[in-house]
């Protein structure tokens, strides 16, 4: 791909070895960009998922909801998390019900701590905890939404040295939440939701499209560009 004389010079990041990848997103909008992404993203792919669809404590939409929309579309095998088991590849976990999703010792902790706040369970939390846990391992996707749940948690995934990515805000239905990631972090990756399963292969190493890399070459030059914006 070349360079136009506008763009910036940019270097790709990758994670570490058998990346993690956590991806955060609400409302209407984000159930269909995790309906996309669980069609497309191949089989066999060598990393776990993890989508979370933040909601109010009270909310009335359940686990089973989600579950539902995602089972007969997902090529990999989809499971709501259990606390104990341990974290495994090619699976997307979801949060259960009235908990927040966190993670130690490459083991899933269903918990209501923290207490307060509006979200259970919270893109945060589980942001956070992943990047505790899995350092320069963790991926960190924010998708269509709104309010801010999950800018701390890419700040946070930025600190211990892993990967960040927004939906680029032109393209989600919900572009507030995408807009409060670039000013809240300025993640590494910023590209449409159509292009994010061949970013994340390029990401685990794994080859499942000739445009990958070009494709991660534009996300990182809209990331670089949409900084120089957001700093005017």
């Amino acid at each position: 791909m070349e360079k136009t004389s506008d763009e910036p010079s940019v270097d790709l990041f990758y994670p570490a070895s058998l990346p993690v990848f956590l991806i955060g997103t609400s409302g209407k909008g984000g159930v269909n960009a995790l309906q996309f992404l669980a069609k497309h993203i191949p089989a066999n792919f060598p990393a776990p998922f993890f989508f979370l669809l933040h909601r109010l404590r009270e909310s009335p939409v359940s686990k089973h909801h989600l579950l539902d929309a995602l089972k007969h579309k997902s090529n990999l095998n989809i499971k709501v998390a259990k606390t104990g088991e341990k974290v495994k590849m090619s699976t997307i976990y979801l949060p259960a019900q009235g908990y927040h999703l966190t993670i130690k010792n490459n083991t899933i902790i269903n918990t209501e701590e923290p207490s307060g706040g509006h979200w259970r369970p919270s893109i945060d939390a589980l942001f956070k905890s992943a990047a505790l846990e899995y350092k320069d391992r963790a991926v960190s996707v924010l998708l269509s939404g709104g309010l801010k749940d999950g800018v701390d948690g890419l700040i946070e995934t930025t600190y211990q040295g892993g990967i960040t990515i927004a939906q680029s805000p032109e393209d989600a239905y919900n572009p507030t939440l995408p807009l409060n990631a670039l000013l809240g972090d300025h993640p590494k990756y910023v590209l449409p939701l159509h292009d994010m399963p061949a970013l994340f292969c390029e990401l685990a190493g794994y080859g499942c499209q000739l445009e990958q890399k070009n494709i991660a070459q534009k996300a990182a030059i809209a990331a670089a560009m949409k900084k120089k914006e957001v700093k005017k």
